[in-house]
């Protein structure tokens, strides 16, 4: 549950006692995101308790998230970035036909669609789980009856779950997907920050029950609606939050290839200072470059290269919740389950991608010791919260001891 054995945490600020500690019923039912079952693919995670000051596994770390809080007031946390937040996706009975040639699972449209137009965040859903069609003259393979979040972890398949999130919802399939956008990063340059007067940011609001709300105050809400997988129902609003996870030695190589100009980061003002201070001649020297600048800058100069378990606290919003963690190397398998089993939004390898050639043949072949070893303790929180998890960075064991 990530925290140390024979230690005692400090109490919730909320006054509740810790999800972890609470009792729960394990659920049987046949779903993807159930980790509670013997084949689960999935590990319940608490970022809360990582960063628990007193007995988290990530203790040690614990000054970056009051780095990140601090950033976020005065604005210059991951500057020119793209926005933070989750989608939300609620199925009711979505059937999907096995993989064609292509890999990828066509949606079949429900018996009667007027029920899209009922269907809400806040609807309560019977019947949950995956139920399997074992009848060769049947059109679907699955119908899934179930309400999920993604948190997006940046360069460990983000784009490509979205896509699949999309999918199922811009299609006549009975789904509803609502966005819980809560933090946009400032556009605007410093020098012109400070010109500026200081007032307090309009929130962005939608309308939620009887009055409007800050989104900020919406994702929070949503929050406190997380649960591990239900055994009968979901309730209204209840959800399943799920993240992917990444060796963050490979993830590091996509990483750079982003912060430096890939599609999508053009604009994110710091891509042509990585260039300009760290293409050189071969892959292996500019991956040594690049690690060297993160180690001496920090990892907070652009948001691709912010650790995960970071990323995962901070999107949840620091808030005490379970979350279904999955290995990167699963990724296909959860694309799968959402009908886009092939999909590759951001693929690093093909041509004009990446910013420059030698990004693009960059791989994990060009660590050296000193490189990796460099990496490794840049990301040595989530070496400890993968290993927590069982899944093993080997190439880290020599730097970061077990």
């Amino acid at each position: 549950n990530q925290l140390f054995e024979d230690c005692e945490p400090s109490p919730p600020s909320n006054g509740r006692t810790r999800y972890s500690e609470q009792p729960t019923i394990v659920s049987s039912v046949k779903s993807l995101f159930n980790c509670f079952l013997p084949d689960s693919l999935c590990t319940y995670f608490y970022p809360a308790n990582f960063f628990e000051p007193s007995c988290g596994l990530g203790r040690d770390y614990t000054h970056f998230v009051n780095e990140a809080k601090e950033m976020k007031e005065n604005r210059t946390l991951w500057m020119f970035m793209p926005s933070v937040g989750f989608p939300t996706l609620t199925l009711e009975n979505v059937c999907l036909t096995a993989p064609n040639v292509n890999g990828q699972r066509i949606l079949v449209p429900p018996i009667d669609e007027k029920n899209k137009n009922h269907l809400t965040e806040k609807s309560t859903l019977t019947d949950i789980g995956i139920k399997e069609s074992h009848d060769p003259n049947s059109e679907f393979s699955t119908c899934t009856t179930e309400r999920l979040s993604f948190l997006h972890v940046h360069k460990a398949g983000g784009s490509s779950l979205h896509e699949g999130f999309n999918y199922i919802s811009r299609s006549k399939s009975t789904s509803v997907l609502v966005r819980h956008r809560f933090f946009t990063p400032s556009k605007i340059p410093l020098d012109k920050q400070k010109m500026m007067p200081a007032k307090k940011a309009k929130p962005s609001t939608r309308k939620s029950g009887r009055k409007l709300t800050s989104m900020k105050n919406v994702t929070l809400e949503a929050l406190a609606h997380a649960t591990k997988y239900p055994e009968k129902e979901f309730k209204s609003e209840q959800h399943v939050i799920f993240a992917v996870v990444r060796d963050p030695i490979e993830r590091f190589i996509s990483s750079i290839g982003q912060a430096m100009g890939a599609a999508g980061s053009g604009g994110n003002h710091v891509a042509k200072t990585l260039r300009d201070a760290c293409i050189k001649d071969t892959p292996a020297a500019t991956l040594k470059c690049v690690a060297k600048y993160v180690q001496t800058h920090g990892f907070w100069i652009e948001l691709h290269f912010t650790p995960q378990v970071i990323d995962i606290a901070f999107t949840t919003m620091w808030q005490d919740v379970p979350l279904a963690i999955f290995s990167f190397r699963d990724l296909k398998t959860v694309l799968n389950y959402f009908g886009r089993g092939n999909t590759k939004v951001r693929d690093g390898s093909s041509k004009n991608y990446r910013s420059d050639e030698i990004l693009t043949n960059m791989t994990v072949a060009d660590y050296d010791d000193e490189t990796l070893q460099i990496v490794c303790e840049i990301y040595k929180m989530d070496v400890i919260m993968q290993r927590d998890l069982g899944m093993e960075i080997e190439r880290c064991d020599p730097f970061i001891p077990k």
